[in-house]
């Protein structure tokens, strides 16, 4: 369908992003992501014809796309960009109809099929109810509905959308990515789309593409391809982490404000850790399994843990470990974890932390309430000078 072979791209005697080898068929969603100035627009503003390659070509159908005339590649592709437009008084109608210049006549009148394609191609993306409305008077949201359903109403095989979800608000984002999903799928597009939100991405994209320093370094299946020393190096990241089974991104641990212990697990510790994580508090968690989702947290916050393997009981050991942990530090936080047969030394290590006159806290759902908590204790915190 659509395929691009050593493609360089670039501006004037500039080369931006060289070497690129990329395909995608019918049905299927290619997400390109990077850092800004990567040149994930250029890349997209080639493929669309809207600028010549620097070297290699791009094939559509198997046609060396930038050999094709406009009308041809408007019957095949559809192009959605970033940039703001202000097409002045048209309604939502007007706009949509644009879509259908590569089929008109010469002077430019819609046929009746052409009014169904309208109609069904603002149906599509929910958009029926914008037909009749003002542009200028849309929300963000409402003009990229209306932006897509004029590229659906040109009937393309290919469509391209360069950072779709730029200026709406997470509702909208959301709501835009699954309409892509929709459409790859139900209209068997095939669609190449640059995004910001690897989270989004990761949840629509067949294949993706990651672009940096002038070229791609990873590019296959999301799944394969988003791994975290990849996406780590991608965004040179210090301060945090990417996390394959969260699929985004946590702080790394780095504070000196006293030490806590936190007893959790399932689940339940992942807002108090990102909590004490922001606010620069030390923390050592325990006793987590290795296949707990805690775990999972802490160990992508770079968390000091006390593990057990997992769907073992928790040893003698580890208990011993987390206690002496429990020791040294400034205070216990406990949560309301699930308790079975394989973790109930951490009720002990509750019960253990109360008797040593620890000061301890049961976190019970409110950050709030846990944030006044602890800092009506601050003053018994030792702090690293």
């Amino acid at each position: 369908m659509l395929k691009t072979e050593n493609l360089s791209v670039g501006y004037g005697n500039y080369v931006v992003v060289e070497g690129i080898n990329l395909e995608i068929k019918e049905g299927e969603i290619l997400c390109i992501i990077g850092p800004n100035g990567a040149g994930k627009s250029t890349l997209l503003k080639t493929i669309a014809t809207y600028l010549k390659p620097k070297g290699g070509v791009v094939y559509l159908n198997g046609r060396n796309i930038h050999r094709l005339s406009p009308k041809e590649i408007a019957r095949e592709m559809a192009v959605v960009l970033t940039e703001r437009v202000n097409p002045g008084n048209l309604t939502g109608y007007d706009v949509v109809a644009i879509g259908r210049h590569p089929y008109t006549d010469l002077f430019g009148r819609l046929s009746e099929r052409d009014r169904e394609i309208i109609e069904h191609a603002a149906k599509s993306v929910n958009a029926t109810h914008l037909l009749n409305k003002n542009f200028f008077e849309m929300s963000d949201g409402e003009r990229q509905k209306i932006m897509i359903a004029r590229a659906l109403a040109q009937e393309p095989k290919v469509l391209i959308l360069d950072e779709p979800t730029s200026f709406l608000d997470a509702k909208h984002k959301i709501e835009l990515t699954i309409l892509l999903r929709k459409l790859a799928t139900e209209n068997n597009l095939a669609i190449v789309v640059t995004l910001h939100d690897i989270e989004l991405a990761l949840r629509i994209a067949d294949k993706m593409a990651l672009i940096k320093d002038g070229r791609i370094i990873a590019y296959g299946c999301p799944e394969d391809v988003m791994r975290r020393e990849v996406v780590n190096n991608l965004y040179d990241l210090k301060s945090a982490n990417y996390s394959e089974v969260l699929g985004y991104f946590e702080l790394k641990s780095s504070g000196d404000r006293g030490k806590v212990f936190l007893i959790c697990g399932g689940g339940t510790g992942a807002n108090v850790m990102r909590f004490l994580v922001k606010n620069g508090y030390r923390m050592t968690v325990g006793v987590l399994h290795k296949n707990d989702i805690d775990y999972t947290i802490a160990e992508t916050m770079e968390l000091d843990i006390v593990e057990e393997e997992p769907y073992n009981p928790i040893s003698q050991e580890s208990y011993e470990r987390a206690l002496k942990e429990i020791k040294n530090c400034d205070v216990v936080i406990y949560t309301e974890f699930p308790l079975g047969e394989i973790n109930r030394l951490n009720r002990k290590l509750v019960e253990e932390s109360i008797r040593l006159g620890k000061c301890v806290i049961k976190y019970e759902g409110s950050i709030e309430r846990l944030k006044e908590r602890l800092g009506e204790i601050e003053g018994r915190f030792h702090y690293k000078k």
